[in-house]
């Protein structure tokens, strides 16, 4: 009697392994084979026999088993010789289980095997019953599946569509300006991917014989969809850009006084050489206006004045900023008392504004915390007069600038007449001082 070779096989003119899940295997001197689930395992006996006896009962060549166990066959010749063979049968039922085996770019899914109570190894390096894959490339995964006694190995192959890719240009002719000026244009190139390419933008102001062509873009992210005939889609946006405004600096908010309420206002654009002005114009609220570039304006009234600085650029931007001048009203602050005793302090006689908070108290202290500006800060012009205790004059200044330390004169009681010139009409102040060293 002679031992036989019993070939597990994958034979698809075999009509009853059709719609049938089956897996081949080559059996010669081993007396076990090892599968993964399958629905079918086809043994066959080989052709060279006449007559074939299973264990099973059949006697065709070639039989379907489902269940794992030990098959025996006698095969016989037609001239009487007899040769057996038997082999045994495990089967592991776990499979890798997916929703799909053709996937677009980035896509995600899971490789599952539909059995949980072993451990596995994918070729990925995973060791979990079920693998996260994000398309990169199409890809063969392989898991083995085992426990202590028996194990076995399946595999997938994902294939991906073929990748959509995508290109953006902007037409640097037609930006629009900072604000909401909705000029922009974009056109996307897209390649690749299967058949038929459909654009659609996350805007309606798409050219209507182009849809690779939105036009009237605002500045911002403008989103785009990608569709191909697989059903793939690739979704990414474009930062639509504007034209860049320059750097304007101009008149800071500042305070003037109603005495001379007149301001030199003035401009500089530090990006001239790459962004230049071609227009501006200065903007009262009272409706006057000056296109020069440092007009003077005078404020008839006290309290806040907004002053527009407009500008447009090369590129047909506007933009504007606003100048907040405060017109207040004059309180001098004259000194009673000096010291010109050559220590730095209340050497002269200092005439300035009165600081708002301080009281009559620090005109012993010359001009307090309020500064040295000199008078004409605050008025057109002025002139002082100061004269001795009988009347005689013995100082006198046109625009003083509160530089007069005594003249030598001796210690004593001065009087003063000042005569402050201001767009109102004139201010007059008198008083007395005294020179102690």
């Amino acid at each position: 009697m002679k031992k036989i070779f019993i070939l597990i096989s994958l034979i698809i003119s075999a009509n009853f392994l059709q719609g049938q899940v089956y897996d081949t295997a080559y059996v010669f001197q081993s007396d076990t084979a090892r599968f993964c689930h399958i629905d079918t395992i086809v043994l066959d006996a080989g052709a060279n026999y006449a007559s074939y006896s299973w264990n099973t009962g059949a006697t065709s060549r070639m039989i379907k088993v489902t269940d794992n166990g030990t098959y025996d066959v006698a095969a016989s010749t037609s001239g009487g010789q007899i040769d057996e063979s038997a082999i045994y049968i495990n089967t592991i039922r776990a499979k890798i289980m997916q929703e799909s085996d053709s996937l677009c770019y980035k896509d995600t899914l899971f490789l599952v095997v539909d059995e949980t109570n072993y451990r596995y190894l994918w070729n990925t390096g995973d060791t979990l019953y079920n693998l996260r894959v994000i398309m990169p490339r199409s890809e063969t995964y392989t898991v083995e599946i085992y426990n202590d006694i028996n194990s076995c190995s399946d595999s997938v192959r994902l294939d991906m569509y073929p990748r959509i890719y995508v290109e953006f240009e902007q037409n640097q002719e037609n930006k629009g300006c900072p604000g909401g000026d909705c000029k922009g244009q974009v056109r996307v190139t897209a390649t690749g991917g299967t058949g038929q390419l459909d654009i659609e933008w996350d805007t309606p102001n798409v050219d209507p014989g182009d849809s690779s062509y939105a036009i009237g873009l605002c500045e911002g992210f403008i989103g785009v969809h990608i569709y191909d005939d697989a059903g793939c889609r690739f979704d990414t946006n474009y930062w639509v850009e504007v034209w860049e405004m320059p750097e304007v600096i101009t008149t800071p908010d500042t305070t003037t006084y109603i005495q001379d309420p007149r301001i030199t206002f003035w401009y500089e654009n530090l990006s001239e050489d790459s962004i230049s002005l071609t227009n501006y114009f200065w903007l009262l609220e009272s409706g006057a206006s000056s296109n020069l570039p440092n007009p003077t304006f005078s404020f008839d009234a006290m309290g806040e004045h907004r002053v527009r600085f407009e500008y447009t650029t090369m590129n047909g931007c506007v933009d504007s900023s606003i100048t907040v001048i405060t017109v207040a009203s004059v309180e001098l602050l004259v000194p009673n008392v000096m010291t010109p005793n050559s220590d730095g302090a209340n050497d002269t006689f200092i005439i300035t504004i009165k600081p708002p908070g301080e009281d009559e108290s620090v005109r012993a202290f010359g001009a307090g915390s309020g500064g040295y500006q000199p008078i004409n800060d605050y008025y057109i012009s002025n002139q002082l007069v100061i004269f001795n205790r009988w009347g005689k004059k013995v100082f006198e200044a046109t625009d003083y600038a509160n530089d007069w330390d005594g003249n030598g004169l001796p210690d004593g009681t001065y009087f003063y007449v000042l005569k402050c010139e201001g767009t109102l009409g004139e201010d007059v102040f008198n008083g007395a001082v005294t020179i102690l060293r």
